[in-house]
């Protein structure tokens, strides 16, 4: 499964996904995504932290695009007086 960035929300087949908790020796208590229907190779896996960390990346860069475009509108009004 390619994994886009950010939050997964939900699977390739359209479950939603859910935060799970590891319990593992190597990740313990660190948080996860997971599809909430199943696991396994074609559902979604991401760590929490890892996806978070991606999605700031997303949201900046879609803030940065929408300020450009209000400087451009802005611009364009400027214009027209």
């Amino acid at each position: 499964m390619d994994l886009r960035r950010g939050i997964p929300r939900t699977c390739d087949y359209g479950a939603a996904t859910i935060v799970l908790t590891s319990g593992t020796v190597r990740n313990p208590r660190r948080r996860f995504y997971r599809c909430g229907a199943n696991s396994g190779q074609n559902h979604v896996f991401k760590w929490l932290d890892e996806a978070h960390d991606e999605e700031f990346v997303v949201v900046g860069n879609k803030l940065a695009t929408i300020e450009q475009d209000l400087t451009d509108i802005k611009a364009d009004l400027d214009d027209m007086i």
